[in-house]
C-alpha cells in the first residue's frame, strides 16, 4: 500500500490520496494530520511507500517529528519515505531569487491566492492554516531528524528551490 500525504491537486493512482481539505475534487481519505494520527487511519507496519510532497513544512517542528514518526510506525520494514520540502538554507543564501520570492518559499502563499490553481486557490480560502509554513528545514536538519527516528539510508538531493528526502525503514 501506498501513501501520498497532502495530496492537494496531485492526485496519485495507485495511492491512498490524504489531505485535510475536503473542498479538493479528488481525494481518497480528508484527514487533518495536524490533529490527527495517521495510526488512527492505517495500521503499523502495513505501509510500503510513503511520498509527502510539501507537507511536512506546514507544521511545527515538533508536530513534523511526530508525523514523521508515524511515517516510520507505518511503513514495513524496508518500507521508504519521500518527503519534499523548501530547502531553507538555499532559499536563504541565493541571490538569484527577489525578496518576496523568499518570503513566499519560506512563509508559504499564506491565504494568498497564488493565480495558478482555482481548486487550490479555494481551498487555499476555506483552509488558510495549510498553507503556512510553519518551520524552515536544512538538507542537515531533515537527515538528523530521520536518522534520530530511526531511519537508515538517509539521503537528500536539491530538487530547484526544494529538497527531497529519501528514506528507509
Amino acid at each position: 500500500m501506498k501513501l501520498n500525504i497532502g495530496c492537494g491537486t496531485d492526485y496519485r493512482e495507485g495511492f491512498i490520496n490524504v489531505d485535510g481539505s475536503n473542498s479538493l475534487a479528488r481525494v481518497d481519505k480528508v484527514i487533518d494530520i495536524s490533529s490527527e494520527t495517521l495510526l488512527t487511519y492505517f495500521n503499523k507496519g502495513e505501509i510500503n511507500y510513503i511520498l509527502a510532497n510539501d507537507i511536512i513544512e506546514h507544521h511545527y517542528h515538533w508536530e513534523a517529528v511526530q508525523i514523521m514518526s508515524d511515517f516510520y510506525a507505518l511503513l514495513v520494514a524496508g518500507g521508504q519515505v519521500e518527503i519534499r520540502v523548501p530547502d531553507a538554507e538555499y532559499i536563504i543564501k541565493s541571490w538569484r531569487l527577489k525578496l518576496d520570492q523568499k518570503l513566499n518559499l519560506l512563509f508559504g502563499g499564506q491565504d494568498i491566492s497564488q493565480g495558478h490553481d482555482v481548486e487550490m486557490d479555494e481551498s487555499r480560502k476555506k483552509f488558510p492554516q495549510f498553507f503556512c509554513h510553519k518551520y524552515g528545514w536544512t538538507r542537515q536538519s531533515m537527515e538528523k531528524e530521520l536518522q534520530m527516528i530511526g531511519f537508515s539510508k538517509v539521503i537528500t538531493k536539491r530538487a530547484d528551490t526544494n529538497f527531497i528526502a529519501y528514506a528507509t525503514k
